[in-house]
């Protein structure tokens, strides 16, 4: 099937375009590269083994969209601003680039004849929970711009399922971490807030890492995230992809389900490296859960999909993708 990824030059994307080359898809990709890579592509296409044709426009453009769309069976949308701190400072940006580049992909995709999408939320859908593990049942309460805008991502296609017939998932993803095992494609360093790529560019002498907060309600007083491999989450996309078939929009969450805590985190990287993490106590961010922590049951027990990676794992196809990628891709 020839599938279309929008943001498919940014990190996700262009480790699901590899998998889905391996998978015997064709493949299309749309990305603006403001936060995606052209060369990113470029290298996916060679650990996939095959070519991809690369729209370069914007997923708000009803002229890329609709070029993108030729002959395609089904979109995986990743395309969208992703910071929530951003979120907070620039809203309206969020607002024009999520929801209404969301907007007119599914207009696009009514004009197309395309009825299947897999969908890129969040977990920042949820926001604070007072209940961990987080089902999917949880309410939604986002407490950013960027959560907001994913929340209603999913409105959107509630109302194509029901008012027009189309087979939709939307993946709650929970923490990225890691890196392709080849180490040639992984997440741009030195525009990432994420606490793995913050440690491991602290032992490559960069920035100190901040902690920020050592009081929370936790074993260790740090807080608690749920981090998945980049490559589990690429595979729960084409476990997703192969479950859209019936009309109806289903969400799921894509987690490990087991808390780490900053330090644990921290130990890891310092474990794989082989040195301490230099770090420094900082005051609690305001707004910061003390624990995210997926409940990934219904995934498993409806398409089977489990993540596997430990967070070793994860860290050590980060350090390979820094040391082999000191710079980053070039833009």
């Amino acid at each position: 099937m020839r599938v279309l990824v929008t943001g498919g030059a940014g990190y996700i994307g262009s480790h699901l375009v590899v998998a889905l080359l391996g998978a015997g898809h064709d493949v299309v990709v749309l990305d603006n590269l403001v936060t995606g890579y052209a060369e990113a592509v470029v290298r996916a296409q060679e650990l996939g083994g095959r070519p991809v044709r690369f729209v370069h426009g914007d997923v708000g453009d009803a002229s890329a969209v609709g070029d993108a769309l030729d002959g395609v069976g089904a979109v995986l949308h990743l395309a969208a601003g992703k910071m929530v701190g951003q979120s907070m400072e620039i809203p309206e940006y969020y607002f024009r680039n999520n929801l209404a580049g969301m907007a007119v992909l599914l207009e696009g995709m009514v004009a197309a004849g395309v009825r299947s999408i897999v969908y890129s939320s969040s977990a920042a859908v949820y926001g604070g929970q007072d209940v961990v593990p987080i089902p999917e049942t949880a309410p939604r309460r986002p407490d950013s711009p960027y959560g907001m805008t994913k929340a209603h991502g999913e409105d959107l296609l509630d109302w194509m399922a029901s008012r027009r017939g189309w087979s939709a998932i939307s993946l709650r993803y929970f923490n990225p971490v890691g890196a392709h095992a080849s180490g040639r494609i992984g997440e741009a360093f030195e525009s990432a807030q994420s606490l793995v790529p913050r440690a491991l560019m602290a032992l490559r002498g960069g920035p100190i890492l901040r902690v920020f907060g050592d009081a929370h309600p936790t074993p260790d007083g740090t807080c608690q995230r749920d981090y998945i491999h980049i490559d589990d989450l690429t595979r729960a996309h084409l476990v997703a992809l192969r479950a859209i078939e019936a009309p109806g929009h289903v969400v799921y969450n894509v987690g490990t389900g087991r808390p780490h805590s900053v330090r644990e985190v921290i130990a890891s990287c310092g474990r794989v490296v082989g040195r301490p993490v230099p770090f420094v106590d900082a005051p609690p961010r305001p707004g910061d859960p003390a624990v995210s922590l997926a409940d990934p049951s219904k995934m498993a027990r409806e398409l089977g999909y489990r993540a596997e990676r430990s967070l070793d794992d994860m860290v050590a196809s980060a350090w390979r993708w820094l040391e082999q990628n000191l710079d980053g891709y070039p833009k």
